[in-house]
């Protein structure tokens, strides 16, 4: 939570090698391979999880160019790793054409606020909702709207535990916990995205995670949300003081004071932003290049 504005030293990214690099699809159950550097053009093929792909030149329009089992073609590069122990991460969109997403990791324990998915489907923003697998296990009548809403379910993992204080196999446990608990409250496999309790992750954990197949997802605008005694101006100004092209949000929905601080405060946040020109996209889409 608190440490989430860390998560850029956290996290560094990975440096591709100069091409032709071998490397391993990672973060994804499977990577399509297009004809061209654009997410409108043909796939190819799908490369599965953990298999070898080979790194053919410089990234293109946000597209990595590879060679694939005798396929060439384009991937999107945070989900191909050159050094499968410490794989990629997505903690923002390339700059260019105003974009934000908004998520909400859910799991803090106090009763969830309605009126922010209320807020969110008047207002048609596709934000991405991070659960915890204890939560879905209490099958939470708002998880109801949220899968009838069609957001994006991805992991928070499944207790308040900071992975990085667990061993390998005791992560891994987390994590196939959480995805079991999601697919069965909510009848369909998770979202393949992940976010750690308290941003708590390090190369190791977030290897172990990405070689689940989950991409693991980082912030640098943190609503800062979770305290009993936050107030709407402050989750305003934390968010919009620190806004730029391409960020991701974090929010929560079911924190102490989250109807009275992110409650009041998202419908000023959407409407300023709106005026600033900024399109709301879901994490899927921030992915893609502007």
């Amino acid at each position: 939570m608190a440490v989430a504005v860390l998560l850029s030293v956290l996290w560094p990214m990975q440096t591709l090698g100069a091409p032709p690099d071998p490397a391993v699809v990672i973060s994804t159950p499977f990577l399509p391979v297009r004809s061209c550097p654009d997410a409108t053009c043909e796939i190819l093929v799908e490369a599965p999880l953990g298999t070898e792909i080979t790194i053919t030149g410089e990234i293109e329009d946000g597209f990595l160019p590879v060679d694939y089992a005798g396929t060439d073609g384009y991937v999107l590069p945070a989900f191909v790793a050159t050094d499968p122990d410490n794989p990629p991460f997505f903690a923002a969109g390339s700059p260019g054409c105003q974009r934000v997403a908004f998520l909400f990791n859910i799991g803090v324990g106090f009763p969830p606020d309605g009126g922010i998915i209320d807020t969110l489907e008047r207002e048609s923003i596709p934000a991405a909702m991070f659960v915890m697998g204890w939560w879905v296990d209490e099958l939470p009548p708002l998880l109801d709207r949220l899968i009838d809403g069609d957001y994006l379910i991805g992991s928070h993992g499944y207790g308040s535990q900071e992975l990085t204080t667990l061993s390998d196999d005791a992560v891994l446990d987390d994590i196939t916990h959480a995805a079991s608990a999601i697919e069965e409250a909510t009848g369909r496999p998770q979202a393949p995205y992940f976010t750690p309790y308290a941003a708590a992750i390090d190369p190791r954990v977030r290897a172990i995670v990405a070689r689940q197949g989950f991409l693991p997802i980082a912030w640098e605008v943190p609503a800062a949300d979770y305290g009993a005694d936050v107030t709407a101006d402050q989750v305003y100004r934390k968010v919009m003081d620190n806004m730029y092209d391409g960020a991701i949000v974090e929010f929560h929905l079911d924190a102490a004071a989250s109807a009275e601080s992110t409650g009041v405060a998202l419908p000023r946040i959407i409407t300023d932003l709106r005026a600033q020109g900024y399109q709301f996209v879901s994490l899927p889409e921030l992915m893609l290049p502007c």
